[in-house]
């Protein structure tokens, strides 16, 4: 099963990725993978019979002439080559290349070829193979745990994300929470603006709480217009400190929904501690319990469900968080 960081670094690596991006992307790889499966069966080929290398095969540039080099130097998907991992492919493209010149001048000057050179070599094919793989690997995470719309991860890696908090908490005996965020009125929005309007209210959002969180924060789309929030190594007195500066922050936010037009919205919270040894949809519905207290409070505030005093008893949400 993946884990929460692989999760994480799937979703994260890749800037401002649509679905149709990943899917382009996973093509692309795919076929570059294929093509220097191609190249590397000729080139063993040649060095197992020790026929006489092609024009192509002595090119110093050699790596910029297979189909891969002119796909990889040439009109590659804009995220993907912003990605970093997308330099190390052509790095190691090019390593793999260069042994592949030696051997080829070894054989057309015939000249024998050392156990030690045919290993280097097969090394560097798989150190390439397994660049490419790794970002194949990495645009379908995101297309499986990354939300089309507006990029956060998805429930399904939110279960597992959550699973592995728990776990952390429950060995370093710190204390993280969970926040459930909805937003406002939001049928109005789309009612009297139209969905696109909401689509663009959401996507803003999302990204509005991915670069004002602290790094080591998690948002998720939880469903509609509602999103969790993970707050680890939190307290719910601190994590309301952070979530309040948010929702006023969010309240004054100009969110462009069209040409020269803007909207504003409000959200609310609702705060619960992330329990280690409880279900987490347990908590999760703690704070979901706390949100709805803030929607009965007349919106645009936060609760925090808070625990009783009485052991192994729970109270309603604060009416004073």
């Amino acid at each position: 099963m993946i884990g929460a960081d692989v999760m994480k670094k799937a979703v994260h690596a890749f800037v401002d990725l649509s679905s149709e991006d990943a899917e382009q992307i996973i093509h692309e790889l795919g076929r570059a993978l294929d093509s220097d499966r191609e190249w590397a069966a000729k080139f063993r080929t040649m060095l197992i019979c020790r026929t006489k290398p092609k024009k192509a095969d002595l090119n110093p540039d050699s790596h910029k002439d297979t189909e891969f080099g002119r796909w990889y130097y040439g009109q590659v998907n804009s995220k993907l080559r912003d990605h970093p991992g997308f330099t190390a492919i052509g790095k190691n493209s090019e390593h793999m290349h260069a042994l592949a010149l030696k051997l080829a001048l070894a054989i057309q000057e015939d000249i024998n070829i050392t156990p030690r050179q045919y290993k280097a070599f097969m090394k560097s094919v798989d150190l390439f193979r397994g660049s490419l793989r790794t970002l194949l690997s990495e645009a379908w995470d995101f297309l499986r745990y990354a939300d089309p719309l507006t990029g956060v991860m998805t429930r399904g890696a939110m279960d597992m994300y959550l699973e592995a908090e728990q776990e952390r908490t429950n060995r370093s005996e710190q204390s993280s929470c969970i926040a459930m965020m909805d937003l406002d009125l939001f049928k109005k929005v789309n009612d009297t603006h139209g969905h696109q309007a909401g689509d663009k209210v959401l996507e803003t959002l999302a990204g509005y709480l991915q670069e004002n969180l602290r790094r080591y924060d998690q948002v998720f789309r939880y469903g509609g217009e509602e999103f969790l929030i993970l707050l680890p190594n939190t307290t719910t007195t601190n994590s309301k400190r952070v979530l309040d500066r948010l929702r006023q922050n969010i309240k004054s936010l100009a969110i462009e929904i069209a040409e020269n037009k803007t909207l504003h919205v409000s959200v609310s919270f609702g705060i619960a501690q992330l329990l280690s040894n409880k279900p987490a949809k347990v908590s999760i519905n703690f704070a979901d319990q706390a949100l709805y207290e803030a929607k009965k409070a007349g919106r645009n505030c936060i609760r925090i469900w808070q625990r009783a005093e009485k052991p192994g008893d729970l109270k309603a949400p604060d009416r004073n968080s």
